[in-house]
């Protein structure tokens, strides 16, 4: 049965690179009101991302105001009970050792609702502008960067410390006590081949993104290779949501945000995809972003997928029903049971979601 967790806004206005979208500043208060809606409507869990500098060319622009992904979450643990809070870490800008205590921490504080997804990082901006880049070959070293960033995580957890020495990291008999008493969920995102074989080995979840084929392709390569490794790995796939009753209604919306399409961010976040020539989310962003959206309904019951224009990320765009054979059919058939999913306007989205669509998901997978 497909689970559902919300890819919180951490940073100003979401996801939708456009000025007719909704406008908001990321606020503990707006998360921690997503955090409890989410959880009133039956969410599984909750993720805040990774962000540290926007596309804004004076520092006022598109993501250029963003909330620590990591810090956010005590909060939110505290402010709910049942579901889980899922905080991303940019590795190159927090230690594994520092990761590994703070994730202790909140285990104890969340009663095993935390888990940590190990964000190898793409955007040489975000990181260089502390001194914090690892270095002009990181992009073809971040996933054995990745892989061990979460050994050290792992290792400290089960034994509490540490010695260990690499190209990347040095511990000294270091110490992270007390270690956790539940369990933390790890997440590593991505679908290359490199990516796929740190999750498979490393991860509880490998977070992905794409059109169905693409995301079941990544969900079937995820399977082979922790097969080989005696593991169970999970999938969570990454989607927005633009629906409503008619598919007329859904496709308006998505055409009147790409009208407005943020022409700089889009102009900013092409020129920072440019710099990573394998990662698939990069790969989306240098996509050319008109101020013309098309929305194809390629399947007959489907959603359609859309990227481009002033979508951050694959959306998916159609009537309530559409949206719902989408995700039962990516659990069904693809095998991907989670699904991180975006709104435009979070206050409303969240809920209706679950009154609109979950219900109908739940529908098919019961016929």
């Amino acid at each position: 049965m497909m689970k559902y967790g919300v890819f919180l806004p951490t940073v100003n206005n979401g996801y939708i690179l456009s000025k007719a979208s909704p406008q908001y500043m990321p606020s503990y208060e707006l998360n921690k009101q997503i955090s409890v809606d989410a959880e009133a409507a039956g969410y599984e869990f909750v993720l805040t991302m990774s962000k540290f500098r926007g596309y804004g060319s004076e520092g006022s622009g598109f993501w250029d105001y963003a909330q620590d992904p990591l810090a956010v979450v005590g909060p939110l643990i505290g402010a709910t009970s049942t579901i889980k809070i899922w905080g991303s870490v940019g590795a190159p800008s927090v230690h594994p050792a520092m990761a590994a205590r703070i994730a202790a921490t909140y285990d104890d504080a969340g009663g095993g609702r935390f888990g940590i997804n190990i964000v190898a990082g793409w955007n040489r901006s975000e990181y260089a502008q502390m001194g914090l880049w690892p270095g002009e070959d990181y992009p073809s070293k971040r996933y054995g960067y990745v892989d061990e960033y979460v050994h050290i995580l792992r290792t400290l957890w089960e034994t509490g410390r540490m010695t260990y020495e690499s190209e990347h990291f040095r511990l000294d008999d270091c110490l992270v006590q007390p270690t956790p008493r539940h369990g933390v969920t790890v997440i590593i995102p991505g679908q290359s081949p490199r990516s796929i074989e740190a999750a498979a080995n490393r991860a509880d979840v490998n977070f992905v993104l794409g059109d169905f084929d693409q995301v079941a392709k990544a969900r079937a390569d995820l399977v082979t290779v922790a097969s080989r490794a005696g593991r169970d790995v999970g999938t969570a796939a990454l989607y927005g949501i633009i629906t409503a009753p008619t598919d007329a209604e859904a496709v308006e919306m998505v055409q009147s945000f790409a009208a407005d399409t943020d022409v700089e961010a889009a102009d900013g976040l092409r020129a920072a995809a440019a710099g990573d020539p394998t990662g698939m989310s990069a790969k989306i962003q240098t996509q050319e972003r008109r101020q013309v959206l098309d929305v194809d309904f390629d399947h007959p019951t489907r959603a359609a997928v859309v990227t481009g224009s002033c979508l951050f990320h694959p959306h998916l765009v159609g009537s309530y029903d559409r949206v719902a054979a989408f995700l039962h059919d990516l659990d069904r058939v693809a095998g991907v049971d989670r699904s991180v999913l975006s709104f435009p306007d979070y206050t409303t989205d969240v809920s209706a979601f679950m009154q609109n669509v979950a219900p109908r998901v739940s529908h098919l997978a019961a016929v």
